[in-house]
């Protein structure tokens, strides 16, 4: 199987790699071509996804099965400062990639996220939950996600959270860095949300493209995270905790963390319509938090 990954050297993108490299010809787009050991496609090319001839013309030569939009404009703040180029990257980035999927009649996956979701519920959002953004951000995500479910003919939206992985900085490696330096950590105790291990959402992305590419699973939305809810604070808690750090963790609210752009308050993911689909639940995230832990012991 052929398959086309952009974002390929991001947090999420480098599992991706790895995981259908095993059985499949990997060919990754990363702006700027950064090389990275921990890039596993058989070729890495410089592109840009909002580049719209130059990646149709690349998704042509490669053939792919299966194309994976992984790239995004990710950082929330700075979506909010910089909205026209979320908008450019997130929305019509992802809008090119997934024309160029379809002209190619490849499967198309989207990277989606709970921030979609005002996180006023109270209880976990289902894909049949209506989106309500907060942020530009988020827009920006939903218009992606909008735009697939209308003109895109085979496809998944992967709607996934607070994610951590060995491929790029995140909250937990933050957490043992800030700690290990010796100074207070301050976390933002009151949005909630599910921690997802990059590992295992890969490890469900590629069960559910086979699903779909055999015509078991339909098109359409799937939500996919790791089981368990918890703030910030409790995530910085549990990884002092499980690498015996002894770090203070203080407790604060969004208003005292600062930053433009606002948070749903409780954006948790019900996992239940992947799970029946791949046959089994995500992991509990301490779990996946203690695998991920002993990968970075092993660095």
């Amino acid at each position: 199987m052929k398959v086309l990954i952009t974002g390929a050297t991001g947090m999420l993108g480098c599992d991706l790699c790895k995981e259908f490299s095993v059985a499949g010809d990997v060919t990754g787009l990363a702006r700027g071509n950064r090389e990275t050991k921990q890039c596993r496609a058989s070729q890495l090319l410089a592109a840009d996804i909002t580049d719209r001839d130059g990646v149709a013309r690349i998704v042509r030569k490669a053939k792919p099965d299966l194309v994976i939009n992984a790239a995004a404009l990710a950082d929330v703040d700075f979506c909010e400062l910089n909205p026209e180029e979320a908008f450019r990257i997130n929305a019509e980035g992802a809008k090119n990639v997934a024309d160029a999927a379809e002209g190619a009649g490849a499967l198309f996956i989207q990277i989606g996220t709970d921030y979609v979701f005002d996180g006023e519920k109270g209880s976990a959002y289902t894909e049949d939950d209506k989106p309500n953004p907060v942020s530009v951000y988020g827009f920006s995500k939903l218009a992606a996600d909008d735009y697939v479910r209308s003109n895109i003919g085979k496809y998944a939206i992967v709607r996934s959270s607070w994610m951590f992985g060995p491929c790029g900085k995140n909250f937990v490696d933050l957490v043992i860095e800030s700690a290990r330096k010796g100074g207070s950590i301050k976390a933002v105790g009151e949005k909630f949300g599910n921690p997802t291990y990059t590992a295992d959402l890969t490890k469900a992305i590629s069960g559910l493209s086979a699903k779909i590419r055999q015509g078991i699973a339909p098109s359409g939305i799937y939500n996919v995270s790791n089981e368990g809810v918890c703030s910030r604070y409790e995530l910085a808690k549990e990884i002092s905790g499980l690498c015996g750090l002894n770090a203070e963790i203080v407790s604060i609210t969004a208003k005292d963390a600062g930053g433009p752009a606002l948070r749903p308050k409780l954006s948790a993911l019900d996992n239940t319509k992947v799970s029946k689909v791949l046959g089994y639940k995500l992991r509990h995230y301490k779990e996946a938090l203690n695998d991920y832990l002993k990968t970075i012991k092993r660095r």
